[in-house]
């Protein structure tokens, strides 16, 4: 695992569907997105407490030898309420490294 914030230990969630990742204030480090099983392209967002903090449309592929998306906050996305994510229309799966 990799440090975050104040030498934290990141944690991972995968995610296949809307849920919220922690409960309380934390931070976003990194999320990593797989949409080559879908057969629409999917908007995933990060949220504080419902409020969008960041987005972004994953196009599908059907390439297997398409990496997925992957984007690093540096620095990390603060959310002071809680971390939600957000997938609307695609099959996807995302993993978020937070602390």
């Amino acid at each position: 695992m990799a440090a975050g914030v104040h030498g934290d230990r990141c944690k991972t969630v995968v995610s296949t569907a809307d849920g919220t990742l922690k409960g309380s204030a934390g931070y976003i480090h990194w999320i990593t997105i797989s949409n080559i099983h879908a057969t629409e392209a999917a908007a995933v967002e990060l949220d504080n407490g419902g409020t969008d903090v960041w987005g972004v449309t994953v196009e599908t592929s059907f390439d297997r030898d398409v990496p997925p998306f992957h984007a690093v906050f540096d620095p990390p996305i603060y959310c002071d309420t809680s971390i939600i994510i957000d997938i609307t229309l695609g099959t996807v799966k995302a993993t978020v490294g937070y602390t």
